[in-house]
Order: C-alpha cells, then structure tokens, then sequence
C-alpha cells in the first residue's frame, strides 16, 4: 500500500531522485523507492515506475519542494547540533522528520551494502536472497554506483543458472537477474540490460519481465530482439499502450512507410 507521505527528492548519481514511501501493513514495515529520476537544464524525467509515468505532476512538484526548501541545500555535521536544520523553518515541520527517517534508512541500507561489497570479489557462491535483498536495496535507493562492483560480482553465478535453469523456490535468481536489468537501464546501458532481462525470461516468463525485455531492446536499437520479444508477449497476452507504442514504431521501421 503506497503511504499518504507525498513524494521527494534527494541528490542522486545522476540527477535529482524523487522517492516515495510504500507501507507494508501485512508485515508491518515500510521502504522508501525511488520512482524517478529528474537530470538536465530542461528536468528531463526518468521515470522508473509506473506510478512517476501517470503523475509526472507529482514528480514535478517533490523537485519544485525540494528547490524550495533552503535546508535541503545546508551543510551540517553531525556533532555540531548548532549547524542542525530546524524544524520550525523548514515551512512543514513534518519535513525535517520526512527527511531523518530517509537518512535513518539510507544508512541502514548502506550497512548492507557497505558488508556485501566487502566481499568482492570472491570465489562465487552467493545465496540467492543474500543477493536479492542487496539488489532490492540498491535498485530501491537508486544506487547505480555503489551496484557496479556487486553486478559485477553477481552475473556470472546468476547468468549460470538461468543457462542451467536452475533456480530456488523463491525465484531470487529470476528476481536478482531481473533488478540488475533495471539497475543497467537506468544508468544508460540497455544492452547489458537486455541480457540481464532474457536470462531472467529463461528461468520465468511473465507479463512484467517480457515487457522490460521489449524495452531495453528498443532502447538497445535491437530490432531483432525488439521483434522477437513482442512476438512472444502477444502471443500470450494483450500489448498495453506503452508496448504498442514500441510496436508501432517497429512496423514502420521495418516497411519504411509511414502511416
């Protein structure tokens, strides 16, 4: 369930990241993710869910806050409670609190990360939900960065077992494959993506990773892979818009006509 918490924006690898908070009632828990990224003298959006696609408005206005809020920009450290933003000027008290929590999370997850990267590069042999919770956290705070070394790590155990097609019953190899592909798209490398998405179809197929398929190989300017995969998305279900958008634009390609 998605928290009433409106969406906002940190610096990020690449631009401005606009996060929102997602409650888990079942379990009790939340997680913030990143649902778009923002670059550019023009704020062009990257939209890395669904959710930034149907509001961009939303998007636009965690940056326009976040431009706004004069603390966001302020330096301060840790042991200089002098230098602490304040919550009373902050416009929305609720906002430095907004913010401690992400912080208070982001460090939680960098833990993690910070332990997973220490053991690169090693003889292999990683535990699937060892490695999915590592990709959920880096794919979730959008650290393209910190992930470079940790894919590095993890493909080739992974690739390996969608060759073999072996996988747990969690399906964490699928998942992780799955993550790294989108990881790689969202820091410009559809190719490598395509690869991650197939290995992650081999072990799995479903509507969601067929789709991501289809775009990377788009974006990879791969027609044949672009033609390949929508071919077997309808033939077990229906195109939504966005997919046959890419369609589309395949078939004029192809006749070199335009209609």
């Amino acid at each position: 369930m998605i928290s009433a918490v409106a969406e906002f924006a940190v610096a990020g690898d690449i631009g401005l990241d606009v996060f929102r908070r997602v409650d888990d009632r079942n379990q009790r828990r939340y997680r913030y993710e990143c649902i778009a990224t923002v670059s550019g003298p023009s704020d062009r959006m990257i939209a890395h869910l669904d959710h930034a696609s149907k509001h961009p408005e939303r998007v636009q206005a965690a940056i326009e806050r976040y431009r706004g809020t004069g603390f966001l920009q302020q330096g301060f450290a840790l042991g200089q409670p002098a230098s602490y933003p304040r919550a009373g000027g902050a416009g929305s008290p609720l906002t430095v609190f907004l913010y401690l929590d992400f912080f208070r999370m982001w460090q939680i997850a960098e833990q993690e990360i910070a332990r997973m990267t220490a053991l690169v590069p090693p003889d292999g042999g990683y535990s699937g939900p060892e490695i999915s919770n590592v990709l959920k956290l880096l794919l979730d705070f959008n650290r393209l960065r910190s992930a470079e070394p940790l894919i590095a790590a993890f493909l080739p155990q992974l690739l390996d077992m969608a060759a073999r097609g072996k996988d747990d019953k969690w399906e964490n190899a699928a998942y992780a494959l799955r993550m790294i592909g989108d990881l790689q798209m969202r820091n410009g490398q559809p190719a490598a993506a395509l690869a991650a998405y197939e290995g992650s179809l081999t072990l799995g197929d479903n509507p969601h990773r067929r789709g991501l398929a289809i775009r990377a190989a788009h974006a990879a300017g791969d027609t044949g892979a672009t033609s390949r995969h929508l071919e077997a998305y309808v033939s077990k279900w229906r195109l939504p818009e966005a997919l046959q958008a890419i369609r589309e634009e395949q078939d004029v390609g192809q006749s070199g006509e335009v209609t």
